[in-house]
């Protein structure tokens, strides 16, 4: 029997007593469902997590671990590979299935921005590698978290698929010793899963209190859980309480599990120290029902038959409520749900959950054979990802001919910034979409072609991936330093063009959230190290010019202000004799600007007045420096002093406060003009 996210493999029940303790365990399965609908309501209707997917996670292993330390030292030991296919077999259809039924409901009310990477989620959900690819998100600065996605929660399914190829791979090696050495099961599990739960605790409290976004999706952090699920099945035939202690214990194991959402805040602080407050009071009701059950027993609460209902369809919930929820929020454009509608959602996802487990779930399961040959589960798994892989890949091919028979026309009815300088291209043909596509916008961020070489290589940990150039640098005899954060990273795309025009190289010392306001708050507490590391080089390589931003704007307020501490940097400038390229920031919104065009037939349905953001007059206009170039976009970017958000059919921001890649680059003619003759 193996109790995953996933529908358990059904034994027939059998009464206490009669299998020991391989018996049937029905209050399991009603803590499945309680586990479950932790994790539904608190999504719906809380917004947080509520430790009940830690509970899965340790049951799953639980039931894994207890199939095959029945059977080490049995006549018919368990055959590792097709242990694991079954396992996936069970787990992959009704996988495969939501996320076809995601797909098209993503294809239909979803806005266009995001089919890329729903796509490319399509793709790591079904390989079980989704948590490593928000993983990457979730400490990537770019990645537009404005709008979740509703293949999120796959997350789960994944680590849980890494530790069962594990687990089977470790049980197998334990089945090995067991039959060869005549070793205990219970003493050889204990022993090699207790070295797991210690080695992945440890990394996993190490790890959460250094980069707990990347922990919480961290299979490795997560391990201890599983393993504490193994350790439960070799420690329960030796733990003996009594008829009122497991009253007590099973009790209080729930009432912990029902109150930890609301007391903890498990999605900032897990899965460190504070995630064994779930594992232990899961454990507690698995030891609680594990004897005779009495009157005021929790498992016989447990084992009630609408419990054992919504356990029977937790996978299935677990697949459908995620993508429900987040589907109302993104066509509703809201961030909540409301009781009422949260009730909905809840109903809703009950009974396609019950469609799902009985429609999906149940027929591939019955669908057995009776030779021992392992065509039935490759056959299962190959047509569920088949089902997935084919519109998925058909979707991303259609969507990239798109893409490509557009760019060959861009020139001509995409002018951008040039429509300012030049009237006549001011009408674009008429059935000319407007660029960046939605399908491309996450692609809107400039990056340079290589590492840094030369005099800019260096080993400092602190700028490691942040230093890159173009391929040019190390030959030219002029080299500009665009250094800080995103705001000075977007304005390479105008200048490039200027730097190739005239044989410059261009350095990158970006970090995003970390400007040179060296007295501004980071979004990344290592900013301070990162600002100190990168100005040592400017100083040390001493190039032509340094670019940067040294205002700071904000939406709705019209307090545009230097960005603090900039005149300490400029003042290391100074001193080191580099030039400073002085760039006004660019306004900033309190919506996403690129999305309120897409959505809109007129374009000033989106304009915001420039006084909105931007004071006056360039706040920088006060700064008194011999070697500071102040550089001002404005007119090109909110002309008239209306900023909108499509200017020459090319969008000008990519979300709500940055330059998409296309419309920066129309404004290289307008930032030339602006640069000192003195750089060559």
């Amino acid at each position: 029997m193996h109790l995953t996210l996933g529908s358990p493999t059904r034994s027939v029940p059998a009464h206490r007593g009669t299998e020991g303790r391989w018996a049937y365990r029905r209050d399991v399965d009603g803590l499945r469902a309680v586990a479950i609908l932790l994790v539904v309501s608190y999504h719906v209707w809380f917004g947080r997590v509520s430790g009940g997917v830690d509970v899965f996670l340790m049951l799953s292993a639980f039931f894994l671990t207890r199939g095959f330390v029945r059977r080490m030292a049995g006549p018919a030991p368990v055959r590792p590979v097709r242990h694991l296919l079954g396992v996936f077999r069970r787990l992959l259809p009704a996988a495969a299935v939501t996320l076809v039924g995601i797909l098209a409901v993503v294809w239909a009310v979803y806005p266009e921005t995001m089919y890329r990477s729903i796509a490319e989620q399509a793709w790591a959900s079904l390989g079980y590698v989704q948590n490593w690819l928000l993983a990457a998100d979730a400490v990537d600065y770019y990645a537009r978290t404005d709008v979740p996605s509703p293949l999120q929660h796959f997350w789960s399914m994944s680590v849980q698929g890494q530790a069962f190829v594990l687990w089977v791979i470790l049980l197998w090696v334990c089945q090995i010793a067991v039959r060869r050495r005549g070793w205990s099961p219970d003493r050889v599990v204990g022993v090699v899963f207790g070295a797991v739960f210690a080695i992945s605790f440890v990394y996993s409290v190490v790890r959460t209190a250094s980069a707990q976004q990347l922990a919480y999706f961290d299979t490795g952090a997560r391990l201890w859980e599983f393993a504490a699920g193994s350790l439960l099945v070799v420690a329960l035939p030796r733990v003996r309480l009594g008829a009122v202690a497991r009253v007590v214990v099973g009790w209080a194991g729930l009432v912990g599990l029902l109150v930890l959402g609301a007391v903890l805040d498990v999605q900032g602080g897990f899965p460190g120290f504070l995630a064994l407050w779930p594992v232990l009071c899961a454990a507690a009701i698995v030891v609680a029902g594990s004897g005779e059950t009495g009157r005021f027993s929790l498992a016989r609460v447990l084992s009630a038959r609408p419990l054992q209902a919504v356990g029977r369809d937790a996978y299935a919930l677990y697949l459908v409520h995620w993508p429900i929820l987040v589907t109302f929020l993104v066509v509703n454009g809201r961030t909540e749900v409301g009781l009422v509608g949260g009730a909905g959602i809840i109903v809703l996802s009950l009974l396609l959950a019950r469609l799902l487990t009985w429609a999906v779930d149940r027929p591939v399961r019955a669908w057995r054979r009776t030779d021992t040959s392992s065509l039935v589960p490759v056959t299962v798994l190959a047509v569920a990802a088949a089902v997935v892989a084919v519109p998925v890949g058909a979707w991303q091919a259609s969507t990239w001919l798109q893409e490509r028979a557009i760019e060959e026309r861009a020139l001509q009815a995409n002018p951008g910034a040039a429509v300012l300088r030049d009237p006549s291209l001011s009408k674009p043909p008429a059935d000319a979409p407007l660029l960046p596509l939605p399908t491309l916008i996450d692609d809107e961020w400039v990056h340079l072609d290589r590492e840094c070489s030369g005099e800019w290589a260096n080993d400092v940990e602190m700028l490691r991936g942040t230093c890159s150039e173009t391929t040019g640098t190390p030959r030219a005899r002029h080299t500009i330093a665009v250094i800080g954060d995103s705001h000075a990273q977007q304005i390479t795309s105008a200048l490039l063009p200027v730097a190739e025009a005239n044989g410059w190289g261009v350095v990158f010392l970006i970090k995003g959230g970390c400007s040179m306001g060296l007295d501004e708050p980071g979004m990344d507490e290592r900013c301070d190290g990162w600002r100190e590391a990168a100005i040592e080089l400017v100083e040390r390589v001493r190039p032509d010019a340094a670019l940067t931003v040294v205002t700071r704007s904000d939406a709705g307020e019209d307090d545009e202000r230097l960005r603090p501490g900039i005149e300490r940097f400029l003042d290391r400038m100074d001193g080191a004799g580099v030039p400073v390229l002085g760039v006004r920031d660019n306004p900033r919104f309190a919506f996403n600007m690129y999305d309120c065009v897409v959505g809109s037939d007129d374009p000033l349905d989106c304009a915001v007045p420039r006084s909105a953001s931007l004071a006056d007059r360039n706040p920088a206009d006060d700064l008194d420096r011999p070697g500071l170039h102040l550089v001002d976009l404005t007119p090109w970017i909110c002309p008239d002093d209306l900023c909108v958000g499509e200017i020459g059919n090319v969008a000008v921001y990519r979300d709500d406060n940055h330059l998409s890649r296309l419309y920066a680059r129309t404004l290289s003619p307008s930032l030339a003009e602006q640069l000192p003759a003195t750089i060559g």
